[in-house]
């Protein structure tokens, strides 16, 4: 008996002005000469816990404990803006765009969401949260360092790129292809 798995995430989704300004924001950048694969704009997220491959027989079992234990704490206001670089600047292999605003809030929904998920099997990773909306992944270092720069310029120049309401996080789908991954919401719960 084969068991369905499915690869899935949990995700703060974003409205589609947002997304729209952060294409823009990619378009911008994309002048630079680098190697770097940019998150598609409809797949723009914030990541609040990364599952990998589930049963999909856990489904309920995810949710009902994501559900109670996010549940009653109450929408908050997140801001993006700046740009960054993961692990840093000089050999850049991840840009992003930060997270201002309640992050408080946020980093209490990743607590909590990452508390019941142990409660279920998975790994904790509560201590090394830092908030942030990938951008694109870097394929090689040559060309990092004009990047940084032109991000630099650019973030400057900026300021807030947008802001959100969160009110929930939706339990994420991810389906891997030849052109990229293709996300589709499972379950939303609301906070």
């Amino acid at each position: 008996m084969r068991v369905l798995q499915s690869r899935l995430f949990w995700a703060i989704n974003l409205p589609v002005d947002l997304k729209r300004k952060l294409g823009n924001l990619q378009s911008c950048l994309k002048t630079a000469p680098v190697n770097i694969k940019w998150v598609e704009q409809h797949n723009l997220h914030l990541t609040v816990k990364f599952l990998g491959d589930v049963d999909d027989s856990r489904v309920s079992e995810i949710t009902r404990a994501v559900n109670e234990a996010a549940g009653g704490l109450g929408s908050f206001k997140l801001e993006l803006s700046g740009i960054g670089f993961f692990p840093g600047p000089r050999r850049p292999r991840v840009i992003w765009v930060g997270v201002q605003g309640e992050v408080h809030k946020l980093r209490l929904l990743h607590r909590r969401v990452e508390e019941c998920m142990a409660g279920l099997g998975w790994d904790s990773n509560s201590q090394g949260f830092a908030p942030h909306l990938t951008l694109g992944r870097l394929r090689t270092p040559q060309g990092g360092e004009m990047l940084a720069g032109k991000a630099d310029k650019l973030a400057s120049q900026l300021g807030v790129i947008g802001s959100l309401t969160v009110s929930g996080i939706d339990l994420m789908k991810s389906r891997l292809t030849r052109n990229g991954p293709v996300y589709q919401v499972l379950v939303s719960v609301k906070i």
